[in-house]
């Protein structure tokens, strides 16, 4: 009867890191679309404070956030622009990507 024991030990050593490295890095894309979908409604509330000429009020909101507005007001219309950082965990991810990544979300509004 043979002993595969170090057989096993060494697949796991060489598949370990790999595996350890795709978890950390779906952790990763898990927090950025969560930051994603939070600025999209953090764009929808920061929207409707403008169309309510509440100017005033939307840095105030996205300051504690760490969120960077952006209004670019033209004859028509105004683009808004909100984008936010985050940090990334993965070590190889994070050089690839950029560390910190860079979210953002962007919407139009057409004024009459």
């Amino acid at each position: 009867m043979k002993n595969n024991r170090g057989q096993a030990l060494i697949e796991f050593i060489l598949v370990f890191p790999v595996f350890v490295f795709l978890i950390m890095a779906m952790f990763d894309f898990g927090n950025i679309l969560l930051n994603k979908y939070q600025l999209e409604n953090d764009l929808d509330y920061v929207c409707n404070l403008y169309e309510s000429g509440k100017e005033n009020e939307i840095i105030s909101y996205t300051s504690p956030k760490k969120i960077q507005v952006d209004l670019q007001k033209t004859e028509h219309h105004v683009h808004v622009t909100l984008e936010k950082r985050v940090k990334l965990m993965t070590p190889g991810l994070s050089q690839v990507l950029n560390s910190p990544y860079r979210v953002s979300v962007e919407r139009v509004l057409y004024e009459e």
